[in-house]
């Protein structure tokens, strides 16, 4: 929790920061907040993601709030924080579902060329609940499962394009950096090293500037 703090705290001071930059350069466009929606491709990444059987893509949910700041001549940079619902998870075939239910909070530093967006950034999630559903064939081996981390860090890169008008479109590759399970624990077939891999088809829009 005082990491999560921790972040709120140096994203409201980097938003700022950018903000006033923009109100004293004259060169930006001011901040525009908008809206976003969007579908999840979600699997896992790493040497044992076969722990368990053949994993698939789990398909999901996205949903928030976002802020773009522009700065930098020709309002060609920006600072792009987000603050969304997304659900990741993965499926094993014949044998489960499961669905990881997150907030998410993006930071990214984004190039406006014209409308064509090129972004990437830090990303902080909090996993505060999942559920895995298993196929009526299938038997739950839960020896030796460890914990769930909550805390999870990761990074995304992603390409767009921003209409003046405030309709934008875009699409992300969102990896793991920490592992899916904590500490050195010990599951069933291995798991150690497993992470979240997930793929975002989003559109939105953002309300125009005040400024």
């Amino acid at each position: 929790m005082k990491k999560l703090v921790l972040f709120l705290g140096l994203l409201a001071g980097a938003t700022a920061t950018a903000q006033a930059q923009t109100a004293t350069g004259g060169t930006g466009t001011g901040t525009r907040f908008g809206l976003k929606v969007g579908v999840v491709a979600a699997t896992l990444a790493g040497d044992d993601k076969d722990f368990q059987g053949n994993v698939q893509n789990r398909f999901g949910f996205q949903a928030g709030f976002t802020t773009t700041t522009t700065f930098g001549v020709g309002g060609l940079f920006q600072l792009h924080p987000e603050l969304l619902y997304s659900q990741r998870g993965y499926q094993i075939e014949d044998v489960s579902k499961t669905t990881f239910h997150n907030i998410d909070l993006p930071l990214l530093a984004r190039v406006n060329a014209a409308g064509l967006v090129f972004e990437a950034g830090p990303q902080l999630g909090y996993l505060f609940a999942h559920k895995t559903k298993y196929d009526n064939s299938a038997t739950p081996d839960l020896t030796g499962r460890g914990q769930l981390n909550k805390l999870q860090f990761g990074y995304i890169v992603g390409v767009g394009y921003q209409l003046e008008s405030g309709p934008n479109v875009g699409i992300r590759y969102n990896g793991g950096i920490t592992k899916l399970y904590d500490g050195d624990a010990v599951l069933s077939g291995g798991g150690n090293q497993i992470r979240n891999s997930v793929f975002q088809f989003q559109v939105g829009f953002a309300f125009p500037s005040g400024s």
